[in-house]
């Protein structure tokens, strides 16, 4: 007869510093504080996978780069888990997040996340409409926690705080595209960009991103992977990854969408949505192209 085992999921004691040096003790101690234990069991893991990994730096680069790419992972499952909790704010979602065990569909969203960034950036940096802020020429813009919300704090050139506004009001728009096509642009934008970069389609992109892990662990008939990379070298880069994935959990915790089908929430999945259709994960009416 076979014995059963009980086994107890506890949060373990840790130290949140290794990711508050990367986003900012405030923001990482408040998605700790605020966020339900299905969020926060997935950030802890996230941390453990990324303080290991600096641990094996010229010890086992190769394990080392797939505990990182695991601890992204974590990110977007925590992200995931945010969403399904709270879908009656939130666009649709449940085409993706039910695949939450496909490493394309969980790999892919970074990238999505990036070229967001890429976007907002330029935008910050030369400014966009507020109203009651059109007579305001330079002005600059930073996140800050407001109590249990994350605000967007608008502030002038002499460093005056004008106003503070929701982060999550805000939606990409330009002058000669029909709001209904934005999303389309956008991904016509970030193909275009991962061509000129990677030299390769989106699709392609995506799928060998996250096949990469699994040819670090497993070896084919052509033999096996020995990665070009050092890990000290990979982690600096992810700590870009991992510092834009936990801004984004927190805004989500800290932030509620003006209206469900509008805004950067809405244009974000509808961008990540698009990105996942073209790696095959989904189908062009959002149907999942294969069984869990």
């Amino acid at each position: 007869m076979s014995k059963v085992v009980e086994i107890k999921y506890e949060l373990k004691p840790f130290d949140i510093t290794p990711f508050a040096d990367i986003a900012g003790e405030e923001f990482v101690s408040f998605i700790f504080e605020h966020a339900p234990r299905k969020v926060t069991t997935r950030v802890a893991k996230a941390l453990e996978h990324y303080t290991r990994a600096t641990k094996l730096i010229d010890f086992d680069d190769e394990m080392g780069a797939i505990r990182l790419i695991a601890a992204e992972e974590e990110l977007v499952v925590a992200i995931f888990e945010w969403l399904k909790l709270n879908e009656d704010r939130f666009p649709e979602h449940k085409d993706f997040v039910r695949k939450f065990k496909n490493h394309v569909v969980k790999l892919a969203f970074y990238p999505t996340l990036a070229q967001f960034r890429f976007i907002l950036g330029d935008v910050l940096a030369h400014g966009f409409t507020m109203e009651g802020l059109e007579e305001v020429i330079n002005w600059t813009a930073k996140p800050v926690i407001d109590g249990n919300q994350i605000k967007l704090a608008i502030i002038d050139g002499k460093g005056k705080e004008l106003i503070r506004h929701n982060p999550l009001a805000v939606a990409i728009s330009r002058d000669d595209i029909p709001d209904e096509e934005i999303v389309a642009s956008l991904l016509k934008e970030f193909t275009g960009l991962v061509e000129r970069q990677q030299k390769k389609t989106l699709r392609v992109f995506l799928l060998e991103r996250a096949d990469f892990r699994n040819k670090l662990l497993y070896a084919s008939d052509a033999g096996s992977l020995e990665m070009g990379d050092r890990l000290v070298d990979l982690i600096d880069d992810f700590k870009q990854t991992y510092h834009d994935l936990l801004w984004a959990l927190a805004v989500l915790l800290g932030a509620e969408p003006a209206i469900k089908h509008w805004g950067l929430v809405s244009q974000f999945i509808g961008l990540y949505r698009s990105a996942l259709i073209e790696a095959g994960v989904l189908r062009a009416d959002n149907t999942l192209a294969e069984a869990d």
